[in-house]
């Protein structure tokens, strides 16, 4: 790994340049208010009235996360561990891979940053796998890859990817499912059981889906036979990480690694991998078979964060992973990897807040204020309308954080809600709950507001009360027309706000994770600039790029653990030369 490769044609000018964007992107997540930035700070970060003197080679497109520090040698390197594969982060898409490694008796070391393995989320996804087709569910394929290509904006996905994916999916499920039920627990497919989660737009009465909407979520069961609509989420990844240590893999936690090695002067192949230990000295891994990273996303590092999607900086990322920093994205940058143009966010849209953008102390607050979340009037900081509010689960977070000021929505409704609304209309879960004895809590948590009228709930906030009571009219006169002219949102969803008293919710989005990342061929080997894969590196999970465009799709449910899970699937078959479909 010659550092010469990774700093060519830096100047201590352009690298603070760059140091300085990276800065005013990171100064942005201050925002709490209707503002917006700019003025002679932005001009100096930009450079737009610096010249550079004409014997100075500017290398504008260098970050100072591309930047490859120096290499470790081989005198600081404490211990040496040869074997197949080494497979970096053990979290929710390293893991099926240390399971198959493992199990078809690989010599496997899995290196985690963490004191443990990645924690379990909600479920995994795919396609017309066994749990799902024996219950007359079936997908189309070209449906879903055409659908896919178009709801993330694809781009830079690939098409031959999705169904990568698709293909796969099954066959990956099936294959967990049966270690599961080894296990004593089970997997279950979303219309099976029957669990919706908030907005889902699946099957629910005035839910006219904008795109096309997969329910494609699996759920996992425990040995009483419960799951998440019983409030119950097995340690699934738990399950996981004892199934490879049964079957002969080698789990080291608390040792990030810090370098990849590449032979043949960094254009070779990547051969080790090398870590850091609690004490501070290094162990490197050697693999035979190749090395995946699988280290997760990069949304806790502002910097990189805001470079590749800026729009994200309006979200609070409260709940995503501290530890992911773009640690991997970093390491495969140094060996002379490519990355995505653009990074999307997994966006939860509708977190409650208080109007000084905190979140309530009270643990009878639900994640969602009350109602709030419901297809109601939603408007930006100004008090002007801003979509269809019936965009499905996650869809609403898109124009939140692209087309306001601040990324915070405001939902208005009036006292007749209830006999106003779709007779099924959701009544909450694991986020919500849309009652009115919850609406009184959440009034005391300050996360709602209510007034006599439209100018009162308006100087409440913080609106422009011509632009607010204007839009509301204008919703008004929609509502009584049975036509969303502006949005085209379901009619039935369109009620006049007219019964006084009126409520208001402020809330904001959340960012669970970056995807978006290294570039990958369909065999999930990182390519190189040059588009060409570099050999003995793979990537899968929110390292890997080259699946989604800017747009996370919010329609299709579980798509970024479904397909990261399944290509650190398949990264490992590739590696032990195993059928593919």
């Amino acid at each position: 790994m010659s550092k010469s490769v990774h700093t060519e044609g830096i100047t201590r000018r352009n690298f603070l340049t760059g140091a300085a964007v990276a800065g005013a992107g990171a100064t942005l997540m201050g925002l709490v208010g209707c503002s917006s930035g700019g003025g002679e700070a932005g001009k100096e970060a930009s450079g737009e009235d610096a010249k550079a003197p004409d014997s100075v080679e500017v290398a504008t497109d260098v970050k100072p996360w591309e930047v490859a520090p120096d290499p470790i040698p081989d005198s600081e390197i404490e211990e040496t561990v040869d074997c197949d594969i080494v497979i970096v982060g053990a979290g929710i898409a390293g893991l099926p891979a240390a399971m198959l490694a493992a199990e078809q008796g690989a010599n496997v070391h899995i290196v985690e940053k963490a004191g443990t393995y990645g924690t379990a989320r909600l479920c995994t996804s795919g396609f017309n796998a066994k749990l799902q087709t024996e219950n007359g569910i079936h997908y189309d394929r070209k449906e879903f890859i055409t659908e896919a290509w178009k709801i993330t904006n694809g781009v830079q996905g690939r098409m031959s990817s999705y169904g990568k994916w698709f293909d796969n999916s099954g066959p990956y499920v099936d294959w967990l499912q049966e270690i599961f039920q080894s296990q004593g627990y089970d997997l279950v497919a979303q219309q099976v059981n029957g669990f919706k989660v908030t907005n889902d737009g699946i099957g629910q009465q005035g839910y006219e889906s904008f795109w096309t909407a997969f329910a494609s979520m699996i759920y996992f069961v425990d040995k009483d036979g419960k799951t998440l609509d019983s409030g119950v989420n097995p340690d699934w990844t738990g399950i996981m990480a004892k199934y490879a240590e049964d079957h002969g893999a080698t789990f080291h936690y608390n040792s990030p690694a810090v370098q990849l090695v590449r032979d043949e002067n960094g254009e070779g192949r990547v051969t080790s991998v090398i870590c850091e230990t609690e004490d501070g000295s290094y162990v490197k891994y050697n693999a035979s078979k190749g090395i995946l990273l699988t280290t997760g996303d990069f949304a806790s590092n502002k910097e990189m964060m805001g470079y590749y999607n800026r729009s994200l900086l309006k979200a609070s990322t409260a709940i995503a992973e501290v530890k992911n920093t773009g640690d991997g994205h970093k390491m495969g940058l140094w060996v002379g990897a490519d990355i995505d143009d653009f990074a999307c966010g997994d966006c939860f849209p509708f977190v409650g807040v208080t109007l000084d953008n905190k979140r309530p102390q009270s643990d009878q607050t639900k994640s969602y204020a009350a109602v709030a979340s419901l297809p109601v009037l939603m408007v930006d900081c100004t008090g002007r309308r801003i979509a269809a509010e019936n965009l499905p689960f996650q869809g609403f977070s898109i124009p939140k954080i692209t087309s306001t000021p601040d990324g915070a929505a405001f939902s208005v409704w009036d006292s007749a809600w209830e006999s106003k609304f779709p007779s099924d209309y959701p009544k909450g879960d694991y986020l919500s709950t849309n009652t009115a004895a919850q609406m009184e809590i959440d009034i005391e948590a300050g996360t709602i507001h209510k007034a006599d009228t439209l100018e009162e709930l308006a100087e409440i906030v913080g609106f422009d009360k011509d632009i607010f009571v204007a839009n509301v009219e204008r919703y008004n006169e929609l509502c009584e027309k049975g036509e969303d002219l502006d949005f085209y949102k379901s009619p039935l969803w369109m009620t006049t706000i007219d019964t006084p008293p009126y409520y208001v919710s402020k809330h904001i989005v959340s960012v669970t994770s970056t995807r978006g990342g290294l570039k990958i061929n369909d065999q999930m080997q990182v390519l190189d600039k040059k588009g060409l894969a570099i050999p003995g590196l793979y990537a899968a999970g929110n390292t890997a790029g080259s699946f989604y465009g800017n747009v996370y799709p919010p329609n299709i449910m579980g798509t970024g653990i479904g397909h990261g899970q399944c290509f650190g699937w398949l990264a490992i078959k590739d590696m032990l030369g195993m059928e593919v479909l």
